[in-house]
């Protein structure tokens, strides 16, 4: 059943309450009082939505994996028809990319420094896609060590190259080329993954 649309706003409230919150302190100092007085809203207002701030974040999180997912699929389906490997993690990386894009007033405070919980979270969801794309494909490519390592491989290198040059889409258009570039060399070079002749 869809959420009436005064449910959805002060949702969309206490959202905005925890970004802005995320600019000024870490998540673990975050209070529930605190995000109620930034939304304008009672804690029994807050908690008739979410047991704690956590079930929040996790809330955050899911919508956004959703909007990527969809925008996976939709990738896939105009640009990968004969779903070649190589090209499916390229999608992968353009929907986790422009996921970035679209949420970076929160993501930018997502980092292991400043929020790790956060971190954790948003890194363990993009690591579980990764790996699932790696099971959908595993009659074409196969991982040469654990499935969870060479995902985690995959990730943190990528994270790396985007990392250590600043990603900012507007700045340097180039960038996303450059990383599916560095993603197709990977897949192809046999390190981490073989093709399954």
């Amino acid at each position: 059943m869809a959420e009436d649309k005064r449910v959805r706003k002060t949702k969309r409230y206490i959202k905005q309450a925890l970004t802005e919150a995320l600019g000024q302190k870490s998540f673990e100092q975050i209070t529930v009082t605190e995000l109620c007085v930034k939304s304008d809203i009672s804690r029994i207002t807050f908690y008739s939505h979410y047991s704690d701030k956590f079930a929040l974040a996790d809330e955050m999180f899911d919508e956004m994996l959703e909007n990527a997912a969809a925008d996976y699929r939709a990738m896939q389906k105009a640009n990968n028809p004969g779903n070649d490997v190589v090209q499916t993690f390229c999608n992968l990386l353009d929907c986790i990319l422009n996921l970035y894009n679209s949420n970076m007033s929160l993501l930018t405070r997502t980092t292991i420094e400043k929020n790790p919980y956060l971190y954790h979270m948003f890194y363990g969801y993009i690591v579980r896609n990764v790996e699932l794309v790696l099971l959908h494909r595993s009659h074409v490519i196969r991982p040469k060590y654990s499935i969870k390592q060479v995902s985690g491989f995959i990730c943190n290198s990528l994270w790396a190259f985007l990392s250590e040059a600043n990603f900012d889409e507007n700045k340097n258009n180039t960038l996303r080329k450059d990383a599916k570039k560095v993603l197709a060399d990977l897949l192809m070079a046999d390190i981490v993954t073989e093709s399954v002749r």
